[in-house]
């Protein structure tokens, strides 16, 4: 019997580290010179972002031969740490933004975000009360915010990590970082953009190497990058005119990230995720109004041969009020028409129920005006091979949402529809998957090939991230003899499903209605 670890067959030992997570590797590795030669860390994608800590690792994994070809996707933190305040902690006189705290010694923007912070913490921790688990994330969260450090030490710390910031971007060194490490990971597939890497306070999307780094304790304003609706939702930003410098600057990874796969010719890149993680806010839809630089680089990623993936989060606030130019000028849909590999597509909005107060008909996604026909944005007779269709937070009629799914190739396997809302006498949930059941043929492929169909709809509470999710429900309605899961007019499901949190991965409890 072996009396040590190291001592154990390598077989035996890479077996044992497959059930570690990196975290427990990496501890491993460090107890001895046997187990550190023996264990490899699994790295499988690389962070970037404009902080030199993240640029320094990301060019060290591009540097590595024992780690670069290993690499398989890029995630772009497209969240940037604010210099001034704006939105929720904005106030109208620019003076007052400079307004000190006389307790900390910082200024009040800044000491309001870090109290919302433990104000935030509180109400996501509240959702597990009557579970009687809670969750190892909130678990984790909670000691860190027993320690949290003075607001002035915190204040010190996000100074230094804004001067860092300015100096990345004005040399653009993550960009160049961006173009290296395209040559460098030949097994690379997918590139992440996304607002939401930060996630909650303590609680991150993603531990990139600076969060990793940041000190014990340590209490910011979570920075989201692209412009979105505040947690309070006073603040509600338009999404503005795509030719607007200030408007590029927001979307500051999308466009490096275009420009790079677009004019490097070399690369396998075959998936795009632009991703705004069920938070208010997407990619500037004003991007599809007209031609523009930034357009034709995304173009000319998606005619690439071989490109299979898509995923769009779009901002629309504001189109509501100019007819939806975005969609109807057919940009967009010429864009997608020219991805005729494309396996996988998810589209999402931030569109609020009712856009523009005209609804006649009780809790309708508004008036006819408002809908825009999905045959104006999805080109689905150029999608041959399509296995995934999802659609989030977009204003339809459930005859439109019929159309689109009898036109989906027989390749389909996986079908996702959330948060959608309907405008008046355009049907209801209720009403969609009994068309869905008796109008379309799924109910008579074979099992092993029939599309798997979830629905999610948004919980009687708000919270950001956490949505009622229907799968055994839906399928058991559309393939078995289960009841229709909504009721009350079409939309209420009582307390069937499971509630998710889009921030916390494999965490889920029972819908309890409330």
């Amino acid at each position: 019997m072996a009396r040590s670890l190291a001592a154990l067959p390598t077989e035996i030992i890479a077996i044992i580290a497959g059930y570690l997570p990196n975290s427990g590797i990496k501890t491993l590795r460090l107890t001895c010179r046997t187990l550190c030669n023996t264990v490899r860390l699994r790295l499988d994608r690389a962070f970037l972002s404009a902080n030199p800590l993240n640029i320094a690792v990301f060019r060290a994994i591009a540097d590595s031969e024992t780690f670069r070809h290993g690499i398989k996707e890029i995630i772009w933190d497209d969240a940037r740490f604010l210099k001034v305040p704006y939105g929720e902690f904005h106030i109208a006189d620019s003076r007052e933004d400079l307004r000190i705290d006389k307790e900390s010694g910082c200024l009040q923007w800044f000491v309001d975000a870090c109290k919302e912070n433990r104000e935030d913490l509180q109400m996501r921790k509240f959702a597990h009360l009557d579970r009687g688990k809670m969750p190892k994330q909130i678990v984790v969260a909670e000691e860190q915010a027993a320690t949290e450090l003075p607001l002035w030490i915190c204040w010190q710390y996000y100074q230094n990590l804004l001067q860092q910031q300015e100096e990345v971007i004005i040399f653009n060194k993550d960009a160049q970082a961006l173009e290296y490490g395209l040559r460098r990971f030949p097994a690379l597939k997918r590139v992440t953009v996304t607002p939401a890497a930060h996630g909650w306070i303590f609680t991150p999307l993603y531990e990139t190497p600076m969060i990793r780094a940041f000190p014990r304790g340590f209490n910011y304003p979570i920075p989201r990058g692209w412009p979105s609706v505040s947690s309070s939702g006073t603040y509600r930003p338009r999404a503005q005119p795509w030719e607007d410098e200030a408007t590029k600057k927001d979307y500051r990874g999308f466009g490096i990230i275009t420009r790079a796969l677009a004019s490097y010719t070399e690369h396998r890149v075959s998936e795009l995720i632009i991703d705004a993680h069920a938070l208010d806010t997407g990619l500037n839809c004003r991007v599809f109004e007209e031609p523009n630089p930034e357009y034709d680089d995304l173009v000319t990623i998606l005619r690439r041969p071989g490109f299979t993936r898509l995923d769009l989060s779009l901002s629309v606030r504001g189109q509501e009020w100019t007819g939806w130019p975005c969609f109807r000028n057919s940009y967009l849909r010429r864009a997608l028409a020219e991805a005729h590999d494309l396996k996988h597509i998810a589209l999402s909005t931030d569109v609020e129920e009712d856009p523009a107060s005209d609804t006649t008909v009780p809790e309708a996604g508004g008036g006819r005006a408002q809908l825009v026909s999905l045959r104006t944005i999805l080109p689905t007779e150029k999608w041959h091979s399509l296995r995934h269709f999802s659609l989030s937070n977009f204003v339809v009629d459930k005859n439109d949402i019929i159309a689109i799914l009898s036109s989906l190739p027989p390749t389909l396997r996986f079908v996702h529809i959330g948060f959608l809302y309907f405008v008046d006498h355009g049907g209801s949930y209720r009403e969609l998957l009994e068309d869905m059941r008796d109008q379309l043929d799924w109910r008579s492929r074979d099992p092993t090939i029939r599309p798997v169909v979830s629905v999610a709809k948004p919980t009687m509470y708000i919270q950001i991230g956490h949505a009622i999710w229907l799968d055994g429900e839906v399928s058991q309605f559309l393939y078995g003899d289960g009841p229709n899961p909504f009721y009350n007019g079409g939309d209420a499901v009582g307390e069937v499903g499971v509630v998710r949190d889009a921030f916390m991965d494999g965490i889920e409890w029972r819908n309890r209605g409330y």
